[in-house]
């Protein structure tokens, strides 16, 4: 059963068992109101009957000088029995048990016969027959010799009658009301709980792979928050996707990759093994297979160091240390001496950066290495690579070559891993093309924009910009500054 459906019965429920009970109590107290007003109107036609009697007879004995026959006084109670009986009122009277009136149904008798007589007062009980309810006052007739003794019996049919009409009538109106109630109920739980099913219909969705579901309720209740919250959390959950899909695909693009990397040097080894296996070869051309053989291992063993230190670069966390920029410079600066020397080109360091920066120095090291072997690949014999750290509104880090340079597809393609600008020139120099992939990881372990700028045929400019709230305050211009 649905939530609607639930907080519809509930609701009904408590709304008619409430309103029956309500009629209910309406119907007892008026009853009982009636009920009280018919007894007093009751015992107020008892006393005033008991008195008329009690004057009747008193004058009777008066004048006859003694008690009363038994004709006059069935012709006094007849007079009172004519006028009463239109009304329903039935009377009785008895002298010492002895009948000398009476007009009362024969079905009464016998309950008025076993009413038990006061000594003094009345007695007054309500009892049923044949289907009707009667009220009977039993009581002597004061000031009188003789025991005289008065009944009045009357007739409740029209109190009941009314009674089960006004409860009938309640019974039509708590139909109707309840009726009414809940189709109202009805239509205005449906309208409440709409935005519930529409949530319900774009969870569905959503379970289903649409991750661009969104929910629109108006107005400022609980329902349009959650609906607000729901759109946030449908907007995380599809840019997680997003960056899931990203990252499949960048995982298979490197396992493509990297598969086609390594058959490149294995069919080399390979090719080259069996040429050394040849016996018609001799021992220069064994040395010269040898070479290429020691060549494509260095390779193979060159792209999977860069894979490694890729994925641990990724999964490491910053060592965070303050920097001074010239030691860092000077590091770099000794850690490639050696290669490029061998390659004829010169590293021209210049610090111009006082404040210290706030970082992991064996990566910004790692980061600025590639960075300078990129530029002395991309070098010819006897250039000049600049290695520079400088303020511009934020600490920067350059590396600058004047070598080859890229054009606007070369430069929009260069972080992409296994991409190399020249192919020919980087497998001669043992490039894997993961170099700028590794720097760019670590710029982003630093929060720290990486920039190129290119010149096809004169020069390549890459910047480290460190616009992150991890640098000291006063490595920034505010607008205070300006």
């Amino acid at each position: 059963m649905k939530f609607w459906q639930k907080s519809f019965l509930a609701i009904l429920v408590l709304f008619v068992v409430s309103i029956n009970i309500c009629l209910y109590l309406t119907s007892k107290y008026s009853f009982s109101l009636n009920a009280q007003q018919e007894r007093e109107r009751a015992i107020g036609e008892y006393q005033f009957i008991s008195n008329g009697m009690f004057e009747s007879m008193s004058s009777l004995n008066y004048r006859q000088q003694g008690i009363p026959t038994v004709s006059s006084v069935d012709s006094l109670m007849s007079t009172f029995a004519a006028y009463y009986t239109k009304q329903n009122v039935y009377l009785e009277l008895t002298q010492s048990s002895k009948l000398l009136f009476s007009n009362v149904p024969a079905a009464v008798k016998a309950s008025l016969n076993a009413t038990k007589l006061p000594k003094s007062g009345y007695t007054m009980r309500i009892f049923a027959r044949s289907g009707t309810h009667y009220l009977c006052i039993v009581g002597p007739i004061s000031g009188l010799n003789g025991n005289y003794t008065l009944a009045y019996v009357s007739n409740l049919s029209d109190l009941y009658n009314s009674h089960a009409r006004l409860t009938r009538y309640l019974i039509f109106v708590s139909a109707v009301i309840e009726t009414l109630l809940a189709l109202t109920l009805l239509l205005i739980l449906r309208k409440l709980t709409h935005p519930i099913r529409l949530m319900q219909k774009a969870t569905r969705k959503i379970a289903g792979g649409v991750y661009g579901e969104r929910i629109r309720i108006s107005g400022k209740d609980e329902f349009h928050d959650l609906a607000e919250n729901f759109n946030l959390m449908a907007v995380s959950i599809q840019e997680k996707i997003d960056e899931l899909d990203r990252n499949v695909q960048e995982k298979q693009g490197l396992i493509d990759n990297l598969a086609h990397e390594l058959r490149t040097p294995l069919t080399a080894i390979r090719g080259h093994a069996e040429y050394l296996l040849s016996a018609h070869t001799n021992e220069q051309n064994r040395a010269k297979a040898a070479g290429y053989i020691f060549s494509a291992t260095d390779r193979m063993q060159d792209l999977v160091h860069k894979i490694l230190d890729l994925a641990l670069i990724r999964n490491s966390k910053l060592d965070l240390q303050e920097i001074q920029p010239s030691e860092l410079l000077s590091q770099v600066e000794s850690l490639t001496a050696p290669k490029l020397r061998e390659k004829h080109i010169k590293l021209e360091a210049r610090c111009a950066l006082e404040n210290r920066l706030t970082g992991d120095s064996i990566l910004l090291q790692s980061l600025l290495i590639n960075l300078i072997d990129n530029a002395a690949k991309a070098s010819r014999p006897n250039s000049m690579i600049t290695l520079s750290a400088y303020f511009d509104s934020a600490p920067i880090l350059e590396v600058r070559d004047f070598g080859c340079g890229m054009d606007k597809e070369q430069l929009s393609l260069i972080f992409e891993p296994f991409y190399r600008v020249d192919k020919a020139r980087s497998r001669s120099s043992g490039g894997v093309g993961l170099g700028l992939s590794l720097c760019r990881e670590i710029a982003n372990l630093h929060h720290a924009q990486l920039r190129i700028h290119s010149q096809l045929g004169k020069e390549t400019t890459v910047q480290i910009v460190f616009t992150t709230p991890l640098q000291p305050p006063d490595n920034f211009i505010t607008s205070a500054d300006i």
